[in-house]
């Protein structure tokens, strides 16, 4: 594989309806993982992942063990976790599909927040990866992270809009191998026979050490910026 993914501006991830805020202990928060391909070539196998994260807003102690991310089987309609540890190699996987020219899909994304969690800032980031025809990996189009606040429980959050996405996303590392699993996000099954004969993708710690470094820097100095 290249050390850097190369980008497929045709194959674009994104995501829509994540709040801007969200209170500690008030249950589960839908959003939705966009998916789609603006070209006239069909993938047959793209991996998804996605990832979020949340720090102290004053020590900047990591706080993402308060976080539960799940993913809604387009199939079943059953709920499942999505790694957030950072240390292992399927953080931030989702599954894999096939995705047709001109297609687009979304997939149910739910964020909870345990009670316990301090007021914190969050972020979140969504990448679709493939094997080109040279075994090379390729990025999708979305160099953005989204930006949200956690209040602390009991608070009041008041008007909560969608959050926007903020740009400039760090260049995602090289990956290793990781995660195996079919997603059915359009009805029909996943093609599954090339899966021994192209790398399996992982969306994993890599992505989360160098893209969640960038976003907290830049936060950081953000409001540094703002505070002088």
């Amino acid at each position: 594989m290249t050390e850097e993914p190369t980008v497929d501006d045709k194959l674009t991830t994104g995501l829509s309806g994540l709040p801007s805020k969200i209170v500690a202990g008030s249950g589960y928060h839908g959003f939705k993982l966009n998916v789609s391909n603006k070209g006239d070539n069909s993938y047959e196998r793209v991996d998804l992942g996605v990832f979020t994260s949340a720090w102290d807003e004053d020590t900047f102690d990591d706080v993402t063990p308060h976080l539960t991310l799940e993913y809604k089987d387009p199939e079943t309609g059953a709920w499942h976790d999505i790694s957030l540890d950072a240390e292992s190699a399927t953080g931030g996987y989702l599954g894999y599909t096939d995705v047709k020219a001109k297609e687009s899909f979304a997939i149910d994304l739910r964020l909870s927040v345990a009670k316990a969690a301090p007021a914190s800032s969050g972020y979140a980031i969504s990448i679709g990866l493939y094997a080109d025809e040279n075994g090379n990996c390729v990025a999708s189009q979305d160099e953005t992270f989204y930006e949200f606040e956690i209040l602390a429980a009991g608070s009041k959050p008041g008007d909560v809009p969608e959050t926007k996405p903020q740009g400039g996303r760090e260049t995602l590392p090289d990956t290793k191998p990781a995660g195996n699993t079919p997603i059915n996000p359009k009805g029909t099954l996943a093609a599954t026979g090339s899966s021994s004969m192209l790398p399996t993708i992982g969306i994993v710690s890599g992505i989360t050490i160098v893209a969640g470094a960038g976003v907290v820097f830049a936060l950081k100095r953000r409001r540094g910026d703002a505070a002088a």
